[in-house]
Protein backbone atom coordinates (compact mmCIF):
# COMPACT_ATOMS: atom_id res chain seq x y z
CA UNK A 1 0.00 0.00 0.00
CA UNK A 2 1.51 3.35 -1.00
CA UNK A 3 1.64 6.27 1.93
CA UNK A 4 0.00 9.56 1.67
CA UNK A 5 3.01 11.16 0.50
CA UNK A 6 3.02 9.25 -2.45
CA UNK A 7 -0.51 9.38 -3.43
CA UNK A 8 -0.51 12.93 -2.97
CA UNK A 9 2.81 13.05 -5.02
CA UNK A 10 0.83 10.96 -7.75
CA UNK A 11 -2.13 13.05 -7.74
CA UNK A 12 0.02 16.40 -8.19
CA UNK A 13 1.76 14.50 -11.07
CA UNK A 14 -1.12 13.41 -12.76
CA UNK A 15 -2.74 17.29 -12.25
CA UNK A 16 0.53 18.63 -13.75
CA UNK A 17 -0.27 16.13 -17.34
CA UNK A 18 -4.18 17.25 -17.68
CA UNK A 19 -5.38 19.63 -19.84
CA UNK A 20 -6.10 22.38 -17.89
CA UNK A 21 -8.18 24.21 -20.74
CA UNK A 22 -8.00 25.38 -24.49
CA UNK A 23 -5.00 27.21 -25.52
CA UNK A 24 -5.40 30.95 -26.00
CA UNK A 25 -8.18 32.60 -28.33
CA UNK A 26 -5.78 34.69 -29.83
CA UNK A 27 -4.51 31.51 -32.15
CA UNK A 28 -7.96 31.04 -33.05
CA UNK A 29 -8.32 33.71 -34.30
CA UNK A 30 -5.24 34.66 -36.04
CA UNK A 31 -6.68 31.57 -37.69
CA UNK A 32 -9.57 32.91 -38.58
CA UNK A 33 -8.60 35.80 -39.63
CA UNK A 34 -6.13 34.15 -41.93
CA UNK A 35 -8.61 32.00 -43.55
CA UNK A 36 -10.59 35.20 -43.96
CA UNK A 37 -11.58 36.54 -47.03
CA UNK A 38 -9.33 39.63 -47.66
CA UNK A 39 -12.41 41.99 -48.30
CA UNK A 40 -13.51 40.63 -44.82
CA UNK A 41 -10.74 41.66 -42.89
CA UNK A 42 -10.01 44.03 -40.90
CA UNK A 43 -6.96 45.59 -39.43
CA UNK A 44 -5.50 45.00 -36.10
CA UNK A 45 -6.07 47.26 -33.52
CA UNK A 46 -3.39 49.93 -33.23
CA UNK A 47 -3.38 50.38 -29.38
CA UNK A 48 -0.96 47.79 -28.60
CA UNK A 49 1.15 48.42 -31.80
CA UNK A 50 4.68 49.51 -31.63
CA UNK A 51 5.15 52.79 -32.45
CA UNK A 52 8.17 54.89 -34.39
CA UNK A 53 8.61 58.58 -33.91
CA UNK A 54 9.33 60.64 -36.95
CA UNK A 55 10.23 64.48 -36.16
CA UNK A 56 8.79 67.03 -38.57
CA UNK A 57 9.60 70.38 -39.01
CA UNK A 58 9.33 72.69 -41.85
CA UNK A 59 9.45 70.41 -44.59
CA UNK A 60 9.13 66.45 -44.73
CA UNK A 61 11.63 65.02 -46.96
CA UNK A 62 10.81 62.18 -49.03
CA UNK A 63 13.37 60.21 -48.25
CA UNK A 64 12.68 60.55 -44.36
CA UNK A 65 9.08 59.39 -44.98
CA UNK A 66 10.07 56.30 -47.27
CA UNK A 67 12.74 55.59 -44.30
CA UNK A 68 9.69 55.66 -41.69
CA UNK A 69 7.17 53.79 -43.78
CA UNK A 70 9.80 50.70 -44.43
CA UNK A 71 10.64 50.22 -41.00
CA UNK A 72 6.99 50.41 -39.85
CA UNK A 73 6.06 47.97 -42.38
CA UNK A 74 9.00 45.70 -41.38
CA UNK A 75 8.34 46.05 -37.50
CA UNK A 76 4.73 45.85 -37.81
CA UNK A 77 4.68 49.12 -36.11
CA UNK A 78 2.72 52.88 -36.23
CA UNK A 79 4.10 56.71 -36.77
CA UNK A 80 4.35 59.54 -33.95
CA UNK A 81 4.51 62.53 -35.67
CA UNK A 82 5.81 64.69 -33.60
CA UNK A 83 5.92 68.66 -34.43
CA UNK A 84 5.70 72.11 -33.35
CA UNK A 85 2.59 73.27 -35.19
CA UNK A 86 -0.49 70.74 -36.07
CA UNK A 87 -1.14 73.13 -38.59
CA UNK A 88 1.57 72.65 -41.21
CA UNK A 89 1.43 68.86 -40.88
CA UNK A 90 -1.56 67.81 -42.42
CA UNK A 91 -0.37 69.33 -45.84
CA UNK A 92 3.12 67.67 -45.63
CA UNK A 93 1.54 64.04 -44.96
CA UNK A 94 -2.03 64.13 -47.53
CA UNK A 95 0.49 64.03 -50.42
CA UNK A 96 1.61 60.66 -49.58
CA UNK A 97 -1.37 58.77 -48.36
CA UNK A 98 -0.32 56.01 -51.02
CA UNK A 99 3.26 55.30 -49.37
CA UNK A 100 1.94 55.46 -45.84
CA UNK A 101 -0.76 53.09 -46.71
CA UNK A 102 -1.79 50.58 -43.89
CA UNK A 103 0.14 52.62 -41.35
CA UNK A 104 -1.47 54.18 -38.61
CA UNK A 105 -0.47 57.95 -37.95
CA UNK A 106 -1.02 59.85 -34.77
CA UNK A 107 0.25 63.06 -34.49
CA UNK A 108 1.63 64.82 -31.30
CA UNK A 109 1.93 68.63 -30.83
CA UNK A 110 4.45 69.78 -28.60
CA UNK A 111 4.13 73.25 -27.12
CA UNK A 112 7.51 73.95 -27.09
CA UNK A 113 10.72 72.39 -29.25
CA UNK A 114 13.12 71.39 -26.61
CA UNK A 115 14.82 68.60 -24.98
CA UNK A 116 12.77 68.40 -21.85
CA UNK A 117 9.62 68.54 -23.91
CA UNK A 118 10.28 65.84 -26.89
CA UNK A 119 12.23 63.44 -23.92
CA UNK A 120 8.91 63.80 -22.00
CA UNK A 121 6.81 62.82 -24.65
CA UNK A 122 8.70 59.81 -25.29
CA UNK A 123 8.80 58.87 -21.95
CA UNK A 124 5.24 58.99 -21.39
CA UNK A 125 4.79 56.54 -24.32
CA UNK A 126 6.21 53.33 -23.65
CA UNK A 127 5.70 51.84 -26.96
CA UNK A 128 8.08 53.84 -28.89
CA UNK A 129 11.14 51.65 -30.18
CA UNK A 130 12.93 54.64 -31.79
CA UNK A 131 13.16 57.95 -33.33
CA UNK A 132 13.31 59.34 -36.57
CA UNK A 133 15.07 62.92 -37.39
CA UNK A 134 15.76 63.88 -41.15
CA UNK A 135 15.79 67.52 -41.03
CA UNK A 136 17.62 69.87 -38.79
CA UNK A 137 14.68 72.01 -37.55
CA UNK A 138 12.38 68.80 -36.43
CA UNK A 139 11.91 68.35 -32.86
CA UNK A 140 13.50 65.19 -32.51
CA UNK A 141 17.01 66.93 -33.41
CA UNK A 142 17.44 67.84 -30.26
CA UNK A 143 17.86 64.28 -28.56
CA UNK A 144 20.79 63.42 -30.94
CA UNK A 145 23.93 63.69 -29.10
CA UNK A 146 25.96 66.97 -29.47
CA UNK A 147 22.96 68.91 -29.15
CA UNK A 148 22.46 68.74 -25.40
CA UNK A 149 22.81 72.22 -24.02
CA UNK A 150 21.69 72.73 -20.57
CA UNK A 151 19.30 69.28 -20.28
CA UNK A 152 21.59 67.35 -21.76
CA UNK A 153 21.47 63.38 -20.80
CA UNK A 154 20.85 60.47 -22.17
CA UNK A 155 17.56 60.28 -24.80
CA UNK A 156 14.72 57.78 -23.48
CA UNK A 157 14.84 56.22 -26.83
CA UNK A 158 17.73 55.41 -29.77
CA UNK A 159 17.21 58.42 -32.46
CA UNK A 160 18.47 57.55 -36.20
CA UNK A 161 19.25 60.71 -38.28
CA UNK A 162 17.93 59.69 -41.83
CA UNK A 163 19.57 62.03 -44.84
CA UNK A 164 22.65 63.27 -46.83
CA UNK A 165 25.65 62.16 -44.95
CA UNK A 166 28.07 65.20 -45.13
CA UNK A 167 31.79 64.61 -44.84
CA UNK A 168 33.62 67.65 -42.47
CA UNK A 169 35.29 70.06 -44.61
CA UNK A 170 39.19 69.92 -43.83
CA UNK A 171 41.30 72.99 -43.95
CA UNK A 172 44.48 71.95 -45.41
CA UNK A 173 47.32 72.03 -43.47
CA UNK A 174 49.84 75.03 -43.32
CA UNK A 175 53.41 73.89 -44.44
Amino acid sequence: MASFSDQLKQAFTALGQTPTGEISGRYRMEAALAAAPAANRLPPPAPGRRLIALGIGASLPLAVLEYAASVCRRLQADLLLLCADAQRLHPLISAHQQLLAGISCEAEDLPRVNRRSVARVLERRSRVLFAISGTPDDPVRCLVPGKGGLFGGESPVPVVVVGEHQEPTRQPAAN
